[in-house]
């Protein structure tokens, strides 16, 4: 269902980019303004809410849109939402349940039984987490770009707001960023890991290889690594992390990750010709500080890594739950204690995780390493409940 549907659904409408001169005034002053509505802004603004404060989100595409993403909802992930109350979303909007996860790589496929993930378009599910956030009280402004001022002395943040009915300078007592992977915001930087990959993703209407169903099905290459599953509504996620300097030479996205799917020796089906392919900055990066004055980064925004097996709506979501419950009470007195706890929560919460899927993405770059734990959870399939169980396990949620 789609933000338009609102009134359907009992909560305000989305303000749209020739509505936004009224619904914004540069005389506010909002408790919070958070930039970016995918997982991570979203639910840091619905949380927010929660609090009764008076909260602005922004995003610069027109919502509902797509994004480059494996679509997996796992175990740390489903139990986030449960814990906040929306525990129901994933199954209301018809989410995929997977029952086995199948990795192929020269060839060879092993399948090991998997439980409490499930698969959703990142339209389908950032929308719903966008609507709860309006039932929350959240302004929600599309089509909207902020830029964050440099931080002065005193009792807020101001952001620029440009759009299509014009500009305005807003204050909050406290800016959240969950831009994703997109430029750092002003006084931080971002800095890529070696050897990066790209992240590239489609959506199609036909099962685009011999995946089956219920499965998430990865397959390995030299070249990087592709993931399918099926979604709601019968179509099918296509999200690859590719390495670099292959794109560069290959003839068209769509054609190297068909290479790759057939390497690892999945069949092709469906409509590949008119499949559209997005694609992402390099995956693996960090960005310091995440934290100053009034002004928090969130999800992928802070930090992100290559995920495993589709970590990164569970990391996001979490980390935009946790700089809610730190930011809980007045933000209109700011203790400037808050910069340091978030840098230091960030990293008990989320910064295990990353490194594990990182010292994971780095191993099977290895083809000896990548045939070796095929041919292995093929005859032993048990061996990877270890790695799904530490990938799986809850995150924890307040601070």
């Amino acid at each position: 269902m789609a933000l338009d549907d609102h009134a359907t659904k009992g909560v305000a409408p989305i303000v749209r980019a020739t509505d936004q001169m009224t619904a914004v005034n540069e005389s506010d002053c909002w408790d919070a303004i958070v930039m970016g509505a995918g997982p991570a802004g979203a639910i840091a603004a619905r949380q927010l809410g929660l609090q009764r404060k008076r909260v602005l989100l922004i995003d610069k595409a027109r919502l509902p849109r797509d994004k480059v993403c494996g679509g997996c909802l796992g175990g740390s992930a489903l139990a986030l939402l449960n814990g906040i109350g929306l525990g129901h979303i994933p199954t209301a909007c018809q989410g995929v349940s997977l029952q086995t996860f199948d990795f192929s790589s020269g060839g060879v496929t092993a399948r090991i039984s998997i439980a409490d993930r499930i698969a959703i378009s990142r339209r389908t599910f950032d929308d719903a987490l966008v609507r709860e956030a309006m039932r929350a009280g959240v302004v929600v402004c599309d089509q909207t770009y902020g830029m964050l001022q440099p931080a002065t002395e005193g009792n807020f943040r101001t952001v620029a707001l440009r759009h299509a009915g014009g500009q305005a300078v807003v204050r909050a007592g406290v800016v959240v960023i969950a831009t994703g992977l997109a430029n750092a915001p002003p006084g931080c930087v971002a800095q890529s890991a070696p050897r990066s990959l790209i992240g590239l993703g489609a959506l199609s209407d036909s099962a685009p290889c011999n995946i089956v169903s219920g499965s998430l099905h990865m397959a390995y290459g030299s070249a990087g690594y592709v993931g399918v599953t099926a979604v709601e509504r019968g179509r099918f996620d296509i999200a690859a992390a590719i390495e670099p300097h292959a794109l560069a030479a290959a003839e068209s996205p769509g054609r190297l990750v068909r290479e790759i799917l057939q390497s690892s020796g999945s069949r092709l089906t469906g409509d590949w010709e008119n499949l559209q392919w997005h694609g992402t900055p390099r995956l693996t990066r960090r960005t310091t500080p995440i934290a100053s004055h009034r002004c928090l980064l969130i999800g992928d925004a802070a930090a992100y890594v290559e995920p495993f097996t589709g970590e990164g709506i569970g990391w996001a979501m979490q980390s935009g739950a946790l700089a809610a419950s730190l930011l809980t009470g007045s933000v209109r007195q700011w203790d400037s204690t808050i910069e340091s706890r978030w840098q230091r929560l960030f990293d008990q919460a989320i910064g295990g995780r990353h490194r594990f899927c990182r010292t994971l993405s780095r191993g099977m770059r290895v083809k000896f390493l990548r045939q070796l734990a095929t041919r292995g959870l093929r005859h032993a399939p048990c061996l990877g409940r270890p790695v799904l169980w530490n990938l799986d396990r809850p995150l924890g949620f307040t601070h």
